[in-house]
């Protein structure tokens, strides 16, 4: 209704005409508003073709992946230790914590015909722990309920089906659009479990 038709109206329809104007224009104001959704943030990187994402909440920092000391009989997926940020910690390959084939690689564990990668360092282990990865790519924020496990108990034992991936986000499903691949949720906890003993 156009308020200038209700001028010469009585005072009570004007009033009731402004009104209702008001209360439509908030009604549209309040539905083209987005939803707000509660999201969460993972770090995503690259271990050779696929994807992974590590809980933000959980990483201290990222570096160039800088030589490792290598220890003797150390399981395979200890690359050895490191100085990262003045602190020495233990360097897990990410890719071979999550059994990755480890064709294409040398040696010691770089691509063939690529520069090294990156050592993500974690908070709060102690031992200090890194995982390094062959490139991170960036932030995703996804939808929480994409980072719940699906019909998983938190305590429920690594034997009985717990392994080191929670979940997975698809392609388009990081909401600031710079990630657009598909990636799957790495569960730390589970994942460092099998090398805390």
């Amino acid at each position: 209704m156009k308020i200038g038709l209700t001028a010469g109206a009585d005072p009570k329809a004007r009033h009731a005409a402004l009104l209702d104007a008001r209360a439509a224009a908030l009604a549209a104001r309040g539905a083209e508003r987005e939803e707000a959704v509660e999201t969460v943030a993972y770090l995503v990187c690259a271990c050779g073709a696929e994807r992974y994402g590590l809980p933000l909440a959980a990483v201290a920092g990222v570096t160039p992946e800088p030589t490792c000391t290598g220890l003797p009989g150390a399981p395979p997926a200890l690359k050895g230790i490191t100085a990262v940020a003045g602190a020495i910690v233990s360097v897990l390959d990410l890719a071979a914590c999550l059994g990755l084939d480890r064709a294409g690689k040398d040696d010691v564990g770089q691509n063939v015909g690529q520069d090294g990668g990156h050592v993500v360092r974690l908070r709060a282990q102690e031992p200090p722990i890194a995982l390094a990865v062959d490139r991170v790519l960036g932030i995703a924020r996804i939808d929480v309920a994409l980072a719940r496990p699906a019909n998983q108990p938190a305590n429920q034992p690594e034997g009985l089906g717990r392994g080191p991936l929670s979940g997975y986000a698809p392609p388009g499903s990081d909401r600031t659009g710079d990630i657009r691949e598909g990636f799957s949720l790495v569960d730390l906890p589970a994942l460092l479990a099998r090398f805390s003993t």
